[in-house]
């Protein structure tokens, strides 16, 4: 693997595959912030295909529809002729599902363009940009298109601003070029804020509402060393519930979805306990991710788990509040 520090060495590597075959792909269930980062991008290619090994996210295919792009031109299978691959918002591979055994195995030059916590891949034709000083990788794709020259059209700047601000959560991640950034693409977007947010925030059908209270209702609440942990279980997509525990006010959310044997987790927690003290949700996850027999990865306040040991549960849990009580006491 050959780790690439800074825009600087990115760069002469995209150009030096922007005229061949190039499959542009991201994490299982890709997210807005991935999904808009593989449009985006794809438009410096000359040739670009845009595939995912399952499905991508209902809010990124809402956004996608909303931005006049279309959840339908993104493949379902890895395409024979490709040449290069562009790995987005991931760096591994065990979290794209379906196609982690041909990423594996493939022969050509995988890229990756990352912001989470790094990680390394034992293989020599894989180039490492993974910079957590991003809080999105829309942020980082957006920043490669200006030093690469590409002018957005309205549509893909508002689909970049899209995947800036979900995976800033909302903004409350934000850093000062974190706004920067959504000023410019609200320029070129010729869009203001809120015609922005009328767009990308989707209310859910009452039903979806009705299932997410019940489930806030039904968790467990604890103060543990003046911090406020809710946990519990989630009728279906538990990140969503994880969110609104935030939005109520909770320090620490661990929400528990899936059935039969899978199950899967989000984690949140409330910035900035994150630097004070010294926690990092995606790096714990990840540890944990074992005990369900799964993989885990994500962002120092956002993140999530899933694997095929439904019955360890609990265990995934109990030690995630453990360590997260343990990091709290060892900064007081």
């Amino acid at each position: 693997m050959k780790t690439l520090n800074g825009m600087e060495e990115l760069v002469p590597v995209l150009i030096r595959y922007k005229s061949v075959n190039v499959l542009m792909t991201f994490h299982s269930r890709g997210d807005i912030d991935s999904v808009s980062s593989a449009f985006a991008l794809s438009e410096f290619f000359d040739r670009a295909t845009i595939a995912t090994s399952d499905t991508i996210s209902q809010s990124a295919a809402r956004i996608l529809k909303r931005t006049g792009f279309g959840a339908e031109t993104v493949d379902n299978k890895f395409p024979d002729g490709a040449q290069a691959v562009i790995l987005l918002d991931a760096n591994n591979f065990e979290e794209c599902g379906g196609f982690r055994q041909k990423l594996e195995s493939f022969n050509g030059p995988i890229i990756v363009i990352d912001h989470h916590a790094p990680n390394a891949i034992q293989m020599d034709n894989v180039y490492m940009f993974d910079d957590e000083s991003f809080n999105s990788t829309a942020s980082i794709v957006y920043e490669l298109l200006k030093v690469l020259h590409v002018k957005l059209d309205r549509h893909t700047a508002k689909l970049l601003a899209a995947g800036v601000i979900s995976d800033s959560a909302e903004l409350k991640n934000a850093t000062a070029d974190t706004f920067v950034q959504i000023g410019e693409l609200l320029n070129a977007a010729k869009i203001d804020y809120q015609e922005l947010l009328d767009e990308i925030v989707h209310i859910s059908d009452t039903g979806t509402r009705a299932e997410a209270i019940e489930d806030l209702m039904g968790a467990t609440v604890v103060i543990r060393e003046d911090t406020l942990f809710i946990f519990g279980m989630t009728h279906g997509r538990a990140n969503i519930v994880a969110d609104n525990a935030m939005r109520l006010g909770a320090d620490v959310a661990l929400f528990q979805s899936g059935g039969g044997k899978d199950v899967s987790f989000s984690a949140r927690l409330r910035p900035p306990l994150d630097k004070r003290y010294g926690i990092h949700l995606g790096k714990l996850l990840k540890d944990l991710a074992p005990i369900i027999g799964g993989t885990g990865g994500g962002h120092p306040c956002a993140a999530g788990a899933y694997g095929s040991r439904a019955e360890n549960a609990h265990e995934f849990i109990d030690e995630f509040n453990q360590r997260i009580l343990d990091m709290v006491k060892s900064r007081k």
